[in-house]
């Protein structure tokens, strides 16, 4: 008996139908690729709120207090600036003309108002252990080149950055300047001690405190908001608890901010957390809720 014998492999049709199916497919996935990125980031954002957020109440119960030398999303022009070769920093006893960081996504930005500190609010926050915040020197926080900064960079020596909106490395915003030709670090520290009225970004409570207490506020708090940047101390710090570097997070422009958020509550003393925001003003449930599907 003969075996029928078929010819082995496939049919130009064959070939053809599944090139065309591979073609939807790829198409499928370069269309939603953006989509995906976003939910990404969106649940990796969820993670990082919470483990930041524990890293703070870690902390303060390790430490006796809350993170120090965090950033203010805010700049100004420096007073009595001297370079620290043993911080690595510059520290100013002051300064004046406040004006919100340059590179604040809009979101971010429209979720806060400058505004300046009271006595009392600036006590709890020095009670809570925060008697440094970092600012950017006003100088660099604005468009052009070469534009000279007040503030001296490592070795005690002028520097000068070109536009923020074109920062290189924008979680560096805030430190030091690097005195080389690069359009990074242009922050400093500013001491709360002895400060006049310095002003800080205020988060916005909302009509009748509803942003304050859907993070987990009071109506009446003020709460202020301190980004987690490489320079404070619960980053390679900390008796049982410190973060490597600071997190940050990807779902921002390429320039914009993108260091996660402290809300302190100054209007108790010591001053005390409230809750973590990324950088785009999103708290905990809320972007839990995005990155699942629930709030569109």
């Amino acid at each position: 008996m003969k075996r029928s014998m078929k010819r082995a492999g496939f049919t130009l049709l064959e070939v053809l139908m599944v090139v065309a199916m591979l073609a939807i497919v790829g198409g499928a996935i370069i269309t939603s690729y953006g989509g995906l990125e976003d939910k990404a980031a969106k649940g990796t954002a969820t993670h990082s709120i919470a483990a930041v957020t524990e890293a703070f109440l870690m902390y303060q119960t390790t430490e006796g207090g809350l993170p120090n030398n965090l950033e203010s999303m805010a700049a100004c022009t420096p007073t009595g600036n001297t370079y620290n070769s043993t911080l690595v920093d510059n520290v100013a006893t002051g300064g004046s003309a406040y004006a919100k960081a340059g590179h604040l996504g809009s979101k971010l930005a429209g979720k806060f108002t400058l505004g300046a500190l009271t006595a009392a609010q600036e006590g709890a926050l020095t009670s809570a252990g925060i008697d440094r915040i970092r600012y950017l020197d006003l100088a660099g926080n604005g468009s052009g080149e070469d534009n000279a900064l007040t503030i001296k960079a490592v070795g005690d020596v002028a520097c000068t950055v070109d536009a923020i909106a074109d920062i290189s490395i924008p979680q560096h915003a805030f430190s030091v300047p690097s005195g080389a030709a690069e359009n990074r670090g242009r922050g400093f520290a500013m001491s709360l001690s002895g400060t006049t009225a310095p002003e800080v970004m205020i988060w916005n409570p909302g009509t009748d405190g509803y942003n304050n207490v859907k993070v987990g506020g009071n109506a009446t708090s003020v709460l202020i908001g301190l980004g987690l940047g490489n320079e404070s101390n619960l980053v390679g710090e900390g008796v049982f608890v410190n973060l490597q570097h600071a997190p940050y997070y990807g779902n921002v422009g390429k320039h914009e901010y993108n260091h996660y958020i402290a809300l302190i509550d100054v209007s108790v003393s010591p001053a005390k957390l409230v809750a973590v925001v990324d950088s785009r003003g999103d708290f905990l449930d809320e972007e839990f809720a995005e990155a699942t599907g629930q709030k569109l």
